[in-house]
C-alpha cells in the first residue's frame, strides 16, 4: 500500500470513529478545503482552525447523522481520489442520500488539499439551504 492510501486509510478510519484529532494529524496546517456549490457552506477554506469549524456545521445542521461512507479509494502519484456515499438527516426529516468523489492532493506526509464533487450539486444546494 503507498504512503497516500496508508495517509487516506488514517484520515477515512478517524471519520468512522468520530475521531477528529486524527482526522487533523493527517491534514497540513493549511490545508485548502474545496466545498463545492451555492449553499450555506460552500466556498474554499483555509486552514485547520477554520475547517474544523466549517466541518461542525455538518454536524449541526443534521442533529449529528451526518457521515460518509467510502465505497473505494484509488492513489495516483500525488492524487488519492475516493468514491464517497453522504448521508444524513436534516431536523425537519429531508434525508440527504448521495454519491460523489473526494479528491485528496497530499504533500509530505500530509492531506494539502480537498475537492470535493457531488452526484447532483443542485440536489445537496437544496438539503444544506
Amino acid at each position: 500500500m503507498s504512503q497516500n492510501l496508508e495517509i487516506f486509510n488514517r484520515y477515512n478510519q478517524g471519520l468512522i470513529e468520530g475521531d477528529f484529532p486524527a482526522v487533523f494529524e493527517t491534514m497540513a496546517d493549511d490545508i485548502i478545503w474545496h466545498q463545492p456549490g451555492q449553499h450555506s457552506t460552500s466556498g474554499t477554506i483555509i486552514g485547520k482552525d477554520k475547517l474544523g469549524a466549517h466541518l461542525a456545521t455538518f454536524d449541526q445542521k443534521t442533529n449529528g447523522t451526518f457521515k460518509v461512507l467510502t465505497n473505494w479509494v484509488s492513489d495516483n502519484n500525488d492524487l488519492v481520489a475516493a468514491n464517497v456515499t453522504f448521508i444524513g438527516t436534516r431536523p425537519d426529516g429531508v434525508e440527504l442520500n448521495m454519491n460523489g468523489i473526494d479528491l485528496f492532493r497530499m504533500e509530505n506526509g500530509k492531506i494539502q488539499e480537498v475537492w470535493l464533487f457531488s452526484a447532483d450539486q443542485a440536489l445537496e444546494d437544496a438539503f444544506w439551504n
